[in-house]
């Protein structure tokens, strides 16, 4: 195998490395596993080796025979990766119950000689109604240097959010941007338990990453690390993925289409006795047990439980039909009163669930690290080109966009079309009685809201008025046939003497969030002086009466986070079990924070008329 490609980082020399450089994940946000790039995330895996080795074979407790080549060049290999730094602090904010990462993480935290914070959500400022954003810029600032932010939440994408908020928040006080890690966020996502999966498969399969064959078993459709898998796994470079799940628990299509997508040989299997027989001389060396949740499963009764238990549990007898050195992995804690693998496996060499809880402690030492600071010198810096140009865009100051000044600089959204065609002569049967006025000066919106019902058109027309605040102007609107498409209607509106040239950016983009595809006609001395067609855009944020749909999601007003606001993001369409019944379309658009994705109709709120201006 080759290793992973190290660039050399400006003013980081590998042979003296600066008592103050700054490794490249310092300050870094991981919400999803791909918040690392493989790179990065091989580098993470080497130094744990090499931080494991080193310590197991310093207190003596496991002689270490570990003659594998590593799987990526680290440079900074001497630089000790402990922090020793009291002015720099770890926060473990827990918002739901754990056990086995809480502790991992603090002991790893305390190796650092770092302030550790243990943040009781049951006692603490979130029950006085504050948000989480206003929790943590209080606690960013009681430390003098870079704080970590490890968070366990029911509530999806707090992550993803804060990392945009405490930026400028840490730049204010003049701190260092803290880091913000998950882990694991009501449903969607468990990056840290990931990456300790992926760590054991590796150290299961002697450092060798040019091929693995897991099965996994049980409740696929509630496990988040079941979920993160599609991105974990990437870095083997061949993967044979089983899945081992009754239909109510299966693995929701969007994983199972983006692992066929990337070149991952996928099968299913409805039970473990199914998976043994059918599978006979091909089953996987690494099987990884999800523990069913059946409080997410709905009221369900007790003969049905029964079975299901036995179709994704494993039993003794069938220990003998396994090849030889295969490793089962499970969710812990595990049910006592149902245990999925036989709790007599405890002291069989399958055990490997005991090994990837160690293994969780030495990951969580090194990843701090790197969150820190402390090492990570000489990684390729990623491509963050989207965020960049989100940022950009966000940036951009009020500037018109129509006038004369800007012309051949419009935004990618907005489409100039030329008058000149045949297809844009104006047709004089505009102007009879019902329809359209013509007017002097001014602009008409034409095709707002195509659609087959004529209601969605008015909804769409006050829409329009409502959110670019348009209802101080005299106009028409009216709801017409559309002349391209016989079957579908069309609002229009007409608003005289407005100065076009004063539209912005920030204007324009949002008629184009609410009435994607409609057309800017220009009028100057009764002619149109110029026409542009509004395409959708790439985000719709900043905007009101949109919201997220996931429940869990921070944005959701439901949940009160008065601070963040809804933000989404085009993608091309992907079949998702969010959307079951949803009809191919050329694009959905994305929760920036929870990832939950939505139709473009869905992302707006119900929008009734308001009072109108004086």
């Amino acid at each position: 195998l080759t290793s992973c490609p190290i660039v050399t980082m400006a003013g980081y020399s590998p042979a003296s490395p600066s008592a103050t450089a700054i490794g490249s994940l310092a300050g870094r946000t991981v919400h999803e596993v791909t918040d690392l790039s493989i790179s990065e995330q091989l580098y993470l895996y080497e130094r744990t080796r090499r931080f494991k080795n080193r310590k197991r074979a310093a207190d003596g407790s496991v002689p270490v025979q570990d003659e594998a080549p590593p799987i990526c060049e680290v440079l900074d290999a001497n630089t000790e990766e402990r922090m020793d730094n009291e002015d720099s602090t770890v926060y473990l904010i827990f918002m739901e119950g754990s056990t086995r990462t809480r502790e991992s993480l603090r002991n790893a935290a305390v190796y650092h000689g770092v302030k550790v914070n243990e943040f009781q959500a049951e006692t603490s400022s979130f029950q006085k109604n504050e948000t989480i954003t206003d929790t943590m810029k209080m606690l960013a600032v009681y430390s003098t240097e870079r704080s970590v932010f490890v968070i366990r939440s029911a509530l999806e994408g707090v992550c993803s959010w804060l990392k945009t908020v405490m930026v400028p928040h840490a730049e204010r006080f003049n701190i260092p941007a803290p880091a913000f890690l998950n882990a694991g966020d009501g449903a969607y996502t468990h990056p840290l338990g990931e990456f300790v999966d992926i760590f054991s498969l590796l150290e299961k399969n002697r450092w060798d990453r040019s091929a693995v064959h897991l099965a996994l078993v049980g409740d696929l459709a509630h496990g988040r690390t079941a979920h993160s898998k599609v991105e974990g796994l990437k870095i083997f470079q061949k993967v044979r993925v089983d899945l081992v799940a009754p239909e109510i628990f299966s693995y929701p299509v969007e994983y199972k289409n983006r692992m066929r997508q990337d070149g991952f040989e996928v099968r299913e299997f409805a039970s473990v006795e199914e998976y043994l027989s059918q599978a006979a001389g091909s089953i996987a060396d690494v099987w990884y047990f999800y523990k069913p949740q059946f409080k997410k499963c709905g009221d369900l009764p007790q003969v049905r439980l029964t079975e299901l238990r036995s179709q994704v549990s494993f039993r003794q007898e069938w220990l003998q039909r396994l090849p030889k050195g295969v490793s089962f992995f499970q969710t812990l804690p595990r049910d006592k009163e149902y245990p999925i693998i036989p709790l007599s496996f405890d002291l069989l060499p399958i055990n490997g669930w005991d090994t990837v809880a160690a293994n969780a402690y030495f990951l969580d030492v090194v990843l701090l690290s790197a969150l820190f600071g402390k090492i990570g010198h000489g990684l390729p810096q990623p491509s963050r080109a989207r965020e960049k140009l989100a940022s950009a865009e966000a940036a951009v100051a009020p500037r018109p966009v129509l006038s004369t000044d800007s012309a051949g600089s419009l935004p990618s959204f907005i489409k100039a079309i030329d008058l000149n065609s045949e297809d844009h002569v104006r047709d004089p049967k505009r102007a009879r009685a019902g329809g359209p006025v013509p007017i002097k000066d001014g602009v008409v919106i034409d095709h707002i809201g195509m659609s087959a019902n004529s209601s969605s058109c008015w909804d769409r027309l006050r829409m329009v008025r409502k959110i670019l605040g348009w209802a101080k102007f005299i106009g028409s609107e009216g709801v017409y046939v559309s002349k391209r498409a016989p079957d579908h209607m069309k609002g229009i509106m007409t608003l005289p003497s407005f100065d076009y040239e004063k539209l912005t950016v920030q204007e324009l983009k949002m008629l184009a969030s609410v009435a994607p595809g409609c057309t800017l006609n220009c009028v100057a001395g009764s002619k149109v002086a110029a026409k542009y067609r509004l395409q959708v855009p790439e985000r719709i944020y900043n905007l009101p009466n949109i919201s997220c749909k996931n429940e869990l999601c921070m944005s959701n007003p439901k949940n009160k986070q008065r601070d963040v606001g809804a933000y989404m993001e085009r993608v091309p369409y992907y079949q998702t079990s969010v959307l079951p019944n949803v009809k191919e379309t050329e694009f959905l658009y994305v929760c920036k924070y929870c990832r939950w994705p939505h139709v473009y109709e869905s992302i707006w709120d119900d929008v009734r008329p308001g009072p109108v201006p004086a």
